[in-house]
């Protein structure tokens, strides 16, 4: 079911282009922990949604292809299920597994390739959690929402490096993104950090300004995140409130990034619905 790689997950050959069984499904590489966790859980009759949840949410590869799942066999006149808890429930058990079994490991490659997708699925986790503080922070906005946006925005990059000896990948990805995920999204994913949120789709906006603050992170100025143009969607916030609220929110991502693989998943999740996590 799950045609995006054929072999077994210890075989899979990172980047090689490998012909998907369903036009909408693309493989990543997801984490060893992410696996044994959710398998241990699948065991179980009933399974327990939020600690399910949150695994998949702490892993974006992951993320990406339960959503996938999730929404294979939808109605493209209705809204996507992008949630985590009803995009489980919607995949179904065997599904899952399947999907454990075949799925990539991100520990698997090797040099550079393996560097830069961990990079990315780092960045990822980070960029979610300063998106759902900020939500909180900012009010008026889904903080679910916003850490989703954020997890899944660099899906198309992590793609790219997946997929680098497949050409014609693209059109296969832009046709898994608009069924698996809101058109708002997929806009943004594939236009770039630099992509204006919408005044009515706040939980991206959030993602941006957080994409923002992380590129600020590595060079010497703020100035630019404190500018994004998704700001606009809180004018009542000054140029001081943005400040300080940057400075909070590198707080939020250098707490993120120290225990994103140290902490367990719920345990993660559960600290973010405190208001300063990192205290």
């Amino acid at each position: 079911m799950l045609g995006a790689t054929s072999s077994r997950a210890g075989d899979t050959a990172i980047g090689l282009c490998v012909e998907p069984a369903l036009e909408t499904e693309f493989l990543l590489p997801v984490l060893t922990r992410s696996v044994v966790l959710l398998k241990l859980l699948l065991q179980n009759e009933a399974i327990d949604l939020e600690l399910a949840s949150s695994i998949v949410a702490l892993d974006p590869g992951l993320a990406f292809a339960v959503l996938q799942l999730a929404n294979l066999e939808r109605d493209t006149r209705e809204s996507p299920i992008w949630q985590i808890p009803s995009a489980l429930v919607a995949a179904g058990q065997e599904a899952l597994e399947t999907l454990l079994d075949h799925a990539p490991r991100l520990e698997s490659p090797t040099g550079r390739l393996k560097d830069r997708l961990s990079a990315l699925a780092q960045k990822s986790v980070m960029r979610a959690c300063v998106a759902h503080w900020l939500a909180r922070e900012l009010r008026g906005c889904d903080a679910r929402q916003s850490f989703l946006c954020g997890l899944l925005l660099s899906v198309p990059r992590m793609v790219a490096l997946v997929h680098a000896r497949c050409p014609d990948y693209r059109a296969g990805l832009m046709a898994a993104m608009a069924r698996s995920l809101p058109a708002v999204l997929v806009r943004a994913s594939l236009a770039g950090r630099h992509a204006a949120g919408e005044g009515s789709k706040r939980p991206l906006a959030t993602s941006l300004i957080a994409e923002a603050l992380l590129g600020r992170e590595q060079s010497a100025g703020g100035a630019a995140a404190a500018a994004v143009e998704a700001w606009n969607c809180w004018p009542e916030v000054d140029g001081n409130g943005r400040h300080a609220l940057l400075e909070s929110g590198s707080e939020m991502a250098c707490w993120a990034r120290a225990n994103w693989l140290r902490l367990e998943p719920w345990e993660l999740m559960s600290r973010l619905e405190r208001r300063r996590p990192w205290e």
